[in-house]
């Protein structure tokens, strides 16, 4: 047997040092580590095959989807290892100076923004372009957790600020008009206020007022209704606002139960639309079947587990807070993408996380995990502040 010498133990040392600082914000949870980067290398392989026609047609390279989202996850990684050193002190620094960059951001997309189907969404600047609303998500969770989890006498001061702020932060994004983040984050407000304590009666004067607000607008914005007639009877207009979500139909119908095989989806061929983004999850169903639709729910459920376990240990009110916010948007978003294509929820646009291709959801996604890391640590251990 071959014993190594002192320069080989030498020079293996800074390596092992290397490596063992790089996981070392993940070692407070490993298992949220490995569903992480499993529905990560999943979501880039469902994406080869999802995209690699819609790539080769558009862009001229089977590949052009996939390095893009790569190149996304990587910058995902960093972001995810960066938020994993923050300590609870630095996190709540940065709560109204976040709020602030995400409102002036929001306001400026209003302005000069790039618009997609109807709706300003997108802001670009230089080369990059990215979605502003998704910044929102991290702000309004952190804003509602360090105002619930606040345990002065100014709590309800401090509650009333952050409550107004998320407001003005839902209701711009509301006016782009961009329904899919106005649910998601006014579902996040009303589950973290109500893990903080606020009173269920509260509830029944306001959620009512504002569930009409939502459908007045959306009755006299045409393109969300006809999306909501689309979904109560896809079958009326086949060829316009029922095609999507019928061909999505056909294509979780095709898989039965073990799938078409993997890469022989053939709603991908530009029958059914977005089938990289929205509709990712119905080329799952084609081509993996039942069975991988299951696996794919699975990790979800793994990492929803994982989450509310941080929360529940976390050692206080702000980071139990913090920890269920962060993992209710992510989660949240997963079952609002999987709804929409099964036909549980009408069409909208959110990508199904770390699976569907995006930038600015790959890399807000991964920076929120990263947070869930730091709050899994315990304060003794924190790495800096």
């Amino acid at each position: 047997m071959h014993t190594p010498t002192a320069s080989q133990r030498l020079k293996a040392k800074p390596a092992q040092s290397l490596w063992d600082g790089i996981l070392k914000p993940f070692a407070h949870d490993k298992q949220l580590l490995f569903v992480t980067l499993g529905l990560s290398l999943f979501g880039l392989v469902i994406l080869f095959s999802a995209s690699a026609h819609y790539g080769a047609e558009l862009n001229n390279s089977k590949l052009y989807y996939v390095i893009r989202q790569g190149l996304f996850m990587l910058a995902g990684l960093i972001a995810m290892w960066m938020t994993a050193l923050f300590h609870e002190k630095r996190m709540k620094k940065v709560v109204w100076p976040l709020a602030w960059i995400t409102l002036g951001l929001l306001i400026l997309t209003a302005f000069v923004g790039d618009t997609a189907n109807g709706s300003e969404r997108w802001l670009s600047i230089g080369p990059i372009r990215f979605q502003t609303s998704e910044l929102a998500k991290p702000a309004v969770a952190l804003l509602l957790a360090s105002s619930f989890g606040n345990t002065t006498r100014a709590r309800g001061e401090h509650i009333l600020k952050a409550l107004l702020m998320s407001g003005l932060l839902i209701g711009i994004i509301f006016k782009q008009p961009n329904l899919s983040i106005t649910l998601l984050l006014g579902s996040t407000l009303l589950a973290t206020s109500f893990m903080g304590g606020t009173p269920l009666a509260l509830y029944v004067l306001t959620i009512p007022p504002a569930l009409l607000g939502v459908w007045i607008k959306i009755k006299n914005t045409p393109y969300q209704w006809r999306r909501i007639e689309g979904w109560l009877d896809p079958w009326q207009d086949q060829q316009d606002v029922g095609y999507n979500i019928i061909q999505s139909y056909y294509a979780i119908a095709g898989g039965n139960l073990g799938g078409l095989g993997y890469g022989n989806s053939i709603q991908k061929l530009f029958y059914l639309p977005f089938q990289h983004t929205d509709f990712i999850f119905a080329i799952i169903c084609e081509e993996l079947g039942i069975l991988g639709a299951g696996i794919t729910v699975l990790l979800y459920g793994w990492l929803t587990f994982r989450g509310f376990a941080i929360a529940r240990k976390a050692s206080s009110p702000f980071k139990q807070l913090f920890a269920f916010s962060l993992t209710w948007l992510i989660v949240a978003q997963a079952v609002i993408n999987i709804s929409v294509a099964t036909g549980l929820f009408p069409v909208t646009g959110v990508t199904l996380p770390l699976i569907s291709y995006g930038g600015t959801s790959v890399i807000v996604t991964m920076a929120m995990i990263g947070v869930l890391f730091a709050l899994a640590r315990p304060e003794k251990r924190a790495i800096h502040e």
